[in-house]
């Protein structure tokens, strides 16, 4: 609502009133109320006045507060990657020096060159003296040109890394390509001149990645690279080695069928544990929870030995699959709001059967150790009948 929608408002309240207590004669309370509307509507202008201030300020200090934490972060960035970029490159200062000593000397020496070699024209005899005083100044001309140009090439790098450094723009890393597009550069040009930039110190812990692709600009960066360059050969190894096992088990139909029982039988054990967890009664929840942990066990050990696994086919086959049924079909009456009679007897006799289920499965566990049990009980009689025959056992000291 704008100020003159206010005013408008406020005018109107006063003119009701008063039309409303002059018909009526009562001066004293007119005069009383007309006091108070007027100071009521003053002190809303005031409040109002005071509050669109503060809300003014609070979305100034808002975005200000905004802007300069951009900038701060922004700001921090920065200054994070200017610790690893040298202040004073190599070159920087040596090539302005390589190029005003060397033009000088150019221009000094192509002068005496040219004025010596008018001068001894007009001599009738050309002595070796002045062929020797011609090959100093000639040779102090071709030195004064590569000092020239010594600096000129120092002054390029000096602004390719210059150039270098704007394309990073605040980042740790770049891509070479990157870089290469920014100088319109080669991309063996690039990687050449970055390495001898990190030989001269001017990127002091940057590095290039073995295939030229990145170029990182400290040993922090570096290192995560090389971390996930390892996990992901850790990840294709171990995607390779499983194309592997499955191509294997395709050759193979006693690993395919061993693969297919534990995966049907981990795919029961889960839809029961989900409508486990749905189930909202913590009796019939232990009971479930009891038959999950034991059929886990059991594929567990099928996994570890495949040679029995014609011990479990009926447990995939029939008894897992009457068992889900019959926990959906708990759930199923669980979940109706109305328990009658006939709905608590079927819930109970789920209950005892999975308490049968249970004892069932026990056994089955139980029956798979069964050689296990028989070779450790193999092993301890024929070593005890060694301690016998070697005079070790507790007998034998007793003589």
């Amino acid at each position: 609502m704008r100020k003159r929608d206010f005013s408008d408002l406020e005018d109107q309240i006063k003119d009701t009133l008063k039309n409303a207590f002059n018909a009526i004669d009562f001066a004293r309370i007119k005069e009383d109320i007309n006091d108070k509307t007027e100071g009521t509507l003053n002190e809303v202008k005031t409040n109002l006045k005071n509050k669109s201030q503060y809300f003014n300020e609070k979305i100034k200090n808002n975005r200000y507060y905004k802007y300069r934490n951009t900038t701060d972060v922004i700001s921090k960035d920065k200054n994070k990657v200017q610790m690893y970029i040298s202040k004073r490159p190599a070159g920087s200062i040596s090539g302005i020096l390589y190029m005003i000593f060397g033009f000088i000397g150019c221009a000094a020496f192509a002068s005496m060159l040219t004025i010596y070699s008018i001068f001894t024209s007009f001599l009738i005899a050309f002595s070796e003296a002045n062929f020797i005083t011609l090959g100093i100044l000639f040779s102090c001309f071709v030195f004064s040109m590569l000092l020239a140009l010594r600096g000129v090439h120092l002054r390029k790098r000096v602004k390719r890394f210059k150039q270098y450094v704007k394309t990073l723009d605040s980042q740790s890393y770049c891509s070479i390509e990157e870089l290469a597009a920014s100088l319109r550069m080669k991309h063996k040009f690039v990687v050449k001149d970055l390495r001898k930039m990190i030989d001269l110190s001017m990127f002091p812990q940057a590095h290039i990645d073995d295939n030229q692709t990145y170029f990182m600009l400290n040993d922090e960066v570096y290192e995560d690279y090389l971390n996930s360059q390892e996990a992901l050969k850790h990840r294709n190894e171990e995607e390779l080695k499983r194309q592997e096992e499955l191509n294997e088990e395709l050759n193979d139909p006693e690993k395919k069928e061993l693969r297919y029982t534990l995966e049907l039988g981990k795919n029961y054990i889960e839809q029961i544990k989900s409508v486990n967890d749905a189930i909202q009664k913590e009796e019939i929840s232990t009971k479930l929870h009891r038959l999950e942990n034991i059929a886990s066990q059991i594929f567990n050990y099928i996994g570890n030995n495949p040679k029995k696994l014609p011990e479990v086919n009926r447990l995939t086959n029939h008894y897992l699959p009457i068992t889900l049924k019959l926990v959906n079909a708990y759930k199923e009456l669980n979940d109706q709001p109305v328990q009658g009679d006939n709905i608590k007897n079927a819930k109970n006799e789920i209950e005892k059967t999975i308490d049968t289920i249970n004892i069932a499965f026990e056994k089955l566990l139980d029956d798979l150790f069964g050689e296990v049990a028989l070779d450790i009980s193999t092993d301890i009689s024929v070593l005890e009948t060694l301690f016998t025959q070697e005079g070790l056992t507790e007998n034998d000291f007793k003589k």
